[in-house]
Parts: C-alpha cells; sequence; structure tokens
C-alpha cells in the first residue's frame, strides 16, 4: 500500500515538473507554506491567520488590520515581502503566457480539423505534389478553371509563395504598383499572414508535408482524386512521386488516375512513363514552343491564351468526357452544333483524332470531343466539359 502511494506521488510529482505549470505551482506552494508556519511560529498567531498575513504579502494588497511585532517577525516579513512579490510575479507571467500558448494551440487545432475536414470532402480533384513555379502555375490555371485542388509542399517558404501567387487581391496590390507607383499599395500584411489565414482567405487546402511519401497523398485524398501533378524541383524526387501514386491509385482502387510528371532533363523522361505518368511536361520546351508561336504566328498564340482556360471572349475550347448514357450519341455533328451551338473541332476515336468531322458524322458512345463553346457552360447538356489544357 505505502510502496503504491509512493509510486503514485512520484508519478504525480514527474508530470507537475514536465508541466510549464507545476513549476510555478510547487514554488508557490512551498512559499505559502513557508509564510504560513512563519508567522505562525514568530508571531504566535492561528494558522488563518497566518495564512490571511501570507496571502495579502503575496498580493501586495496590504490592508494594515495584521501587521508583525516582533522584531524577528519584522525580519522575516521583509525578506518573505521580497521573494513573495518576485515570485508572484513570475507566476502571473508564466500563467498569461500559459494562457495565450493554450488559446493558440486552441485555434490552431480548430483551423486544423476544418481544413482536414475541407481535404476529407475533396472529390475528383487535383493534387499538385510541389510548390514550384511550375506547380504555382498549374495552380494558377486551375483555379481559373474552377477545378478544385491540393497543394502539397514540405518548404513553408515556397508553400507561402505559392498561395499568395494565387491570391488574387494580393497579385493586383503587389503588381499594380509597378505601373502606377504614386499608388502603390502595401502588401506587407499579405505577406505575413500565416499558412492557415492564406490558405483559408483564398479557399485552397494545402498539406505542409513531404510530396513523396505516401501518407502525404493519401491525407491528400488520392483514392477520391481525379490527377496527380508532380511538379517538384528533382526529376528524382518527380519519380518517386509517380511511383507511390500510381502504386496507391492501384490499391485504393483509383485506376482511371491520371499522374502529369513534369522532366528537367530530357533523359528521364522514359524512366517517369514506366513509372506511371501518363504524361510528361518538359517546361523549356512548352516555353520555347509559346515563344515561336507568338513569333511567327501571333494571333494564333493569342487566340490559343484567350481560349486555353476561361476563354476571355465569353468562349473557350472544351473537352466533352464520353458517356453512353448522354443524350448526344447516335445524333449527328450538324444536330448537336445546332441544338448546344458549339463547333465540333474534332473527335477522339479508336485511338486518333478525326479532325473536322463533316456535319452528317454521327457521334458514337466511345467519342470524346473536342468542341469550341461559351466558356460559362460548364456542364453542358449534363457531360462534364473541361478545358484542354487540364
Amino acid at each position: 500500500m505505502i510502496i503504491n502511494l509512493i509510486t503514485i506521488y512520484k508519478n504525480f510529482y514527474r508530470r507537475l515538473l514536465r508541466n510549464q505549470l507545476g513549476i510555478v505551482l510547487i514554488p508557490i506552494t512551498i512559499l505559502l507554506l513557508i509564510g504560513t508556519f512563519g508567522y505562525a511560529y514568530l508571531e504566535g498567531w492561528s494558522l488563518l491567520d497566518a495564512l490571511y498575513a501570507t496571502i495579502i504579502t503575496v498580493t501586495t494588497v496590504g490592508y494594515g488590520d495584521l501587521s508583525p511585532q516582533t522584531p524577528g517577525g519584522r525580519i522575516f516579513a521583509i525578506f518573505f515581502a521580497l521573494s513573495a512579490i518576485g515570485m508572484a510575479s513570475y507566476a502571473i507571467s508564466t500563467l498569461a503566457a500559459r494562457v495565450i500558448e493554450w488559446e493558440r494551440t486552441r485555434v490552431e487545432r480548430t483551423t486544423l480539423e476544418k481544413r482536414m475536414r475541407t481535404i476529407e470532402n475533396l472529390q475528383d480533384h487535383v493534387i499538385i505534389c510541389g510548390a514550384s513555379n511550375i506547380g504555382r502555375i498549374s495552380g494558377f490555371y486551375f483555379s481559373r478553371a474552377r477545378q478544385d485542388f491540393i497543394i502539397i509542399e514540405a518548404d513553408e517558404d515556397r508553400l507561402r509563395r505559392a498561395l499568395l501567387y494565387l491570391d488574387v487581391e494580393y497579385l493586383r496590390k503587389k503588381f499594380g504598383g509597378y505601373y502606377d507607383i504614386a499608388n502603390a499599395v502595401d502588401v506587407t500584411e499579405d505577406e505575413q499572414l500565416s499558412l492557415e489565414k492564406l490558405a483559408e482567405k483564398i479557399d485552397i487546402p494545402y498539406l505542409l508535408a513531404e510530396p513523396t511519401e505516401d501518407s502525404s497523398l493519401i491525407a491528400a485524398g488520392i483514392g477520391r482524386a481525379k490527377g496527380v501533378v508532380a511538379s517538384l524541383d528533382s526529376d528524382e524526387r518527380n519519380l518517386f512521386t509517380v511511383v507511390s501514386a500510381r502504386a496507391l491509385s492501384q490499391r485504393l482502387n483509383n485506376i482511371k488516375l491520371r499522374i502529369i510528371a513534369t522532366v528537367l532533363d530530357d533523359k528521364n523522361g522514359t524512366k517517369l512513363q514506366v513509372a506511371g505518368a501518363d504524361q510528361l511536361v518538359m517546361p523549356e520546351k512548352g516555353s520555347g514552343q509559346q515563344i515561336q508561336m507568338s513569333m511567327m504566328n501571333p494571333r494564333l498564340a493569342d487566340f490559343a491564351l484567350r481560349t486555353s482556360v476561361k476563354g476571355t471572349a465569353g468562349y473557350a475550347l472544351q473537352q466533352l468526357k464520353n458517356d453512353p448514357a448522354a443524350s448526344w450519341i447516335n445524333q449527328t455533328v450538324s444536330n448537336l452544333s445546332a441544338e448546344k451551338k458549339l463547333v465540333v473541332l474534332a473527335i477522339w476515336r479508336d485511338g486518333d483524332y478525326l479532325y473536322s468531322p463533316s456535319s452528317d458524322t454521327q457521334l458514337q458512345a466511345e467519342d470524346e470531343l473536342i468542341v469550341f463553346a461559351a466558356s460559362q457552360d460548364r456542364n453542358i447538356f449534363g457531360q462534364i466539359s473541361q478545358s484542354l489544357t487540364k
């Protein structure tokens, strides 16, 4: 029995020492005991009177109705008051810091739970692995196309830059000053926002985690995702991400998961494809093609840019997925164009494109259509329309 009590006491004492409050409570308790028994012994007061005198000394109230009368009691009161006031000040500041820390922890926990609920509710979304230049630019266009996505990045500063890049209001304030210096707006407040506040402001979920880890992809909802973009800062890390994503898609029965990976070195492209990437993107090659088109065919380049994502002129190139139950199956191209006010540019059929199909071409169940239509029609005749740039 005694051994059990000693064990309980030791465990309780260890917990107190590990806890910052325990470090405060132990000296305060000892101080109260010293004051109470010191006054009781030196002044002959009852324990209640001695405790009362101790409390008013520690709290610096000093009513004056009870004071030491003996020389020994007064000397004791001098040293005790100095010690007690210092200890009380330390205790108050420590408790205040602890309360602030508790509140901050509570807010962070609540925000984290809210963010994780948002991630858990994502369906048919895109997971961007890596907040590199390509990653954040991809996020920008996904956002314009109203495609849900989540960013996974292990580097906090890089993630912050990506979220700021996705904040249209921040971009307007920051870059507007380059052209109108007199009316430049200070963006320091935006740049100092926490990741949680910044993500909540622009309504984009994120994970501050290593994108190549299986646990990160699972937390991002890869089992429910439409696709994964591997846009990390090296081909090696992109390869790890592709391998993990493809393995998880098979394990979680998400076999339609589309994986797009960026390639920095041409010779690594084959490895990424073998690992499971559906499509490779070479940033330098794509930029070169865009420069060439802008130089030699400026109107074509401008048209492609205007219609590639949202359609600044009200129209956009869109991809209509096949659906055997769609109402347009077995119709002709001319009937569909007249009914839906769109232009069919090409049909993906039997592994190849049928360009500029004739008006009497009959649409089949397995066809996928590339059309030019009003960009606001995100759900044309019940079919999900997607930008060609996705």
